[in-house]
This record gives structure tokens, sequence and C-alpha cells, in this order.
């Protein structure tokens, strides 16, 4: 079956979507599996609020949103976190999963469902202003957005193993075995939100000499002169 049946399957939408709306300032942090960024987006969402960055465009304390997404989605689509976090598109199924999908035989509701409802909770945020999302596809729902900042994290697959394995208290091998295949399972949800239209992103930072401090510093710096040129445009 050609790659391109999914098109055939699916809405294409999002394709041509409108800005959202948004309020006071977003940022966006897109990751691969293993960077272990999350404490540096709490180190940021805390320094933000500490210097009341983005406060000027709108005074509500900043939010980190991430596993908040999963829960809203759980209860919206009346199905667990982990079988979201499992979720496999049909177009990375097997061969004989998408011809059942295309004669609707034994349908999966999450492949027509997950991207509507991500799109909306997503779009709920956004609208609240002052979040940084961390991950979760949100990188793709803020194109066209001034005052969204979109920044990717990355890594060397040794880091991003010898982190795996330390915090898991595994040994690096099958440290490595889960870090390919669930990094691979990422690049394809993204794939699946963004439907294979590329996302520039505001910075890419590799993260293998950095500490937690020193990403989320510079984040704050990009905020802060976003900030500023956001304020002069008024």
């Amino acid at each position: 079956m050609e790659s391109f049946i999914y098109n055939y399957l699916i809405e294409t939408e999002l394709r041509q979507k409108k800005a959202p709306v948004a309020n006071g300032m977003i940022v966006t942090m897109s990751r691969e599996f293993g960077t272990n960024v999350r404490p540096a987006a709490q180190l940021l969402v805390d320094e933000l609020n500490a210097k009341k960055v983005g406060f000027k465009m709108l005074k509500r304390p900043w939010r980190l949103v991430d596993s908040t997404i999963l829960n809203n989605l759980s209860k919206e689509l009346k199905v667990s976190a982990k079988e979201l976090n499992n979720f496999i598109p049909i177009q990375n199924k097997s061969i004989i999963d998408q011809i059942m999908y295309s004669l609707d035989i034994g349908n999966n509701t999450l492949d027509e469902q997950l991207l509507t409802a991500l799109k909306t909770v997503i779009l709920s945020f956004l609208e609240r202003g002052n979040v940084v999302f961390l991950g979760r596809g949100a990188s793709f729902f803020t194109d066209g957005l001034q005052n969204a900042l979109r920044i990717k994290v990355t890594a060397s697959e040794k880091f991003r193993v010898t982190q795996f394995a330390k915090k898991n208290d595994l040994r690096e091998n099958y440290a490595r075995e889960i870090v390919r295949r669930k990094n691979k399972r990422r690049k394809n949800f993204l794939k699946y939100v963004s439907q294979s239209v590329p996302i520039n992103y505001d910075l890419t930072i590799k993260r293998d000499d950095l500490s937690d401090n020193e990403i989320a510093s510079s984040i704050l710096s990009l905020v802060s002169e976003r900030e500023i040129e956001m304020m002069r445009n008024v």
C-alpha cells in the first residue's frame, strides 16, 4: 500500500489552519526521548513567575503543561493515559491494519478522535496564556503566533541512553533499545499531529553539556526579549 494512503483516510483541516487565539506568551518545548528536560522546564516556569516576565502582556502566573494534557485527553476520550501514551498512528501500523482501517473493520476510535481532542485541549491552554508546553505536539499548533516561542531540545544518543539507564537502574544495552523505540514513537506522533508539515523552531538546544539551569536561563532570556519586542509593537 502506498505511503500516501493515510492522506485519504483523515481530514486535512489542520493543513489550512488559521493562527489560533493565544493570550500572554507561549513557550513550547519539543524534545527527543531521554533528554530529561522536565526539570529545566519547571525551573523556567519558576523563573518566569519570579521575574514576572510576560506580565506586561498578561498578568497571569505561568504554568507548566505536560501530563495535564494527557489527563484532559483521557477524560475527553474516555481512555486511559497509558493507552494514549502508547498510541500508534494508523500510518505507522502494519499494512493489514491500514487495510482494515480503510474498510472500517475494527477501527480504533483514537485514530479519528485523538487529533481533534488534542487540538481542543491545546487551544484552551493557548487562550489561557502564559504557559510552557512540554511536548504533546503543541509546537505545531502555535505556528503563526508572534507571542509563541518554539524550542527544540536534542541530545546525543549516548547522553540520552546514559540518563535513562541511570534514572531507571537499567543496563545500557537494554536502555538503548528502549530509548530508540520510544524516540521513534515520539517522532511518529509528532508527524501524525503535524501531518508531515515541517515545524519551524525559534531555538534548538543541544543539552549534552548544559545544566537544567543553563537551559532555563537561555529560554528565559529569549522570552524576555520577545516580550520587549511585542510591547514595542503594541
